[in-house]
């Protein structure tokens, strides 16, 4: 419960700092700057692959791209093999405020991340890594990952106590 709760706050930490430097850079919401930041990651999404990834309705999702996209954050394109649906793609002003922010943010955890000793790097790559694939794995599937074996997979993976 207790590495729950600070995931949690590290989570909620980079929220409010992804936020708090968007708005330095640009004025908008924090469901903006998510939907941004998924396109920056991904690239083009149509707006019902956006209302996935972000957990809200179509409709929803395509007010947010209409706001996105009259600030100039992005643009709509026809998609290249389905002439029924539209791409949502960062502009280059989109691109250069979302760069911009992850450069910031980066350039905090970074500033944690080095004062680690090697093996403590280590450390924090495996359980991220590891950690983002099993919740990945529970949020996309309806069977249980499995085992994830202990430093990285140079150990045999064991089955956990009840």
């Amino acid at each position: 419960m207790q590495l729950a709760l600070a995931a949690r706050d590290f989570v909620h930490a980079i929220e409010r700092y992804r936020t708090d430097s968007t708005r330095e850079h640009a004025s908008m919401g924090e469901r903006e700057v998510v939907a941004l930041g998924h396109l920056y990651v991904h690239g083009p999404l149509t707006a019902s692959e956006l209302a996935a990834e972000l957990s809200i309705t179509s409709a929803s999702a395509t007010e947010l791209v209409d706001r996105i996209e009259r600030a100039g954050y992005a643009d709509r394109a026809q998609h290249p093999t389905d002439r029924r649906k539209r791409l949502v793609s960062l502009t280059e002003y989109g691109e250069r405020i979302v760069a911009a922010v992850y450069r910031d943010l980066g350039e905090h955890l970074n500033g944690v991340y080095e004062a680690l000793s090697p093996e403590e790097q280590r450390g924090v790559d495996t359980f991220l890594t590891t950690a983002s694939t099993a919740l990945n794995h529970r949020n996309h599937h309806t069977d249980p990952p499995p085992p994830i074996p202990p430093n990285g997979g140079t150990e045999p993976a064991t089955a956990p106590v009840p």
